[in-house]
């Protein structure tokens, strides 16, 4: 274990390892300050694992959290003998992106359900707003996807929107 010289007295240091481990150890037994601790620690590293497979930083969020909730409910299962915490932090996130990655893949577009108040809106503008919604598509992504200039997708989403909002407030 590393030790450092301070002020004439040794002192040890954990790796962070070891110090993972303590507190996956402390979580595994409810302590909420621990959780704090560890989401404190671990948690931009986790945010950039899921940020690299999402793409959108709405969605990595979104991976994060539950990655946490899961990582919370299982630390009791957690075993160091098969990988240092970290690497079994970010293989529950891991885990985590994929499958929100093959729900919004996976999702046929026929399958969606739309709301009733989507009939008053122009094609272009349901077909934008439902994409955008159900499969989380940027703007960007959805002029590549309909072979559209980004003005006239932007144009759309925020006319839908408006039509929208006028619709519900009636």
């Amino acid at each position: 274990m590393p030790s450092v010289l301070i002020n004439g007295r040794t002192i040890i240091l954990i790796s962070d390892a070891e110090y993972l481990k303590k507190l996956l150890a402390q979580c595994a037994l409810g302590n909420c300050r621990a959780f704090e601790t560890l989401y404190r620690s671990v948690a931009p590293r986790l945010q950039n694992v899921a940020l690299q497979c999402m793409s959108r930083r709405d969605l990595a969020e979104q991976v994060v959290q539950e990655s946490f909730v899961r990582i919370w409910r299982d630390a009791s299962r957690y075993d160091p003998h098969l990988s240092t915490p970290l690497t079994w932090m970010i293989a529950i996130t891991r885990d985590q992106a994929i499958e929100q990655l093959r729900i919004y893949r996976e999702l046929p577009e026929a399958d969606l359900q739309q709301p009733p108040c989507l009939e008053q809106l122009d094609s272009m503008q349901r077909q934008t707003i439902t994409t955008a919604y159900f499969y989380g598509r940027s703007a960007s992504e959805l002029a590549v996807q309909l072979a559209a200039p980004l003005g006239s997708v932007k144009t759309w989403l925020r006319r839908g929107m408006e039509r929208l909002r006028g619709g519900l407030e009636a």
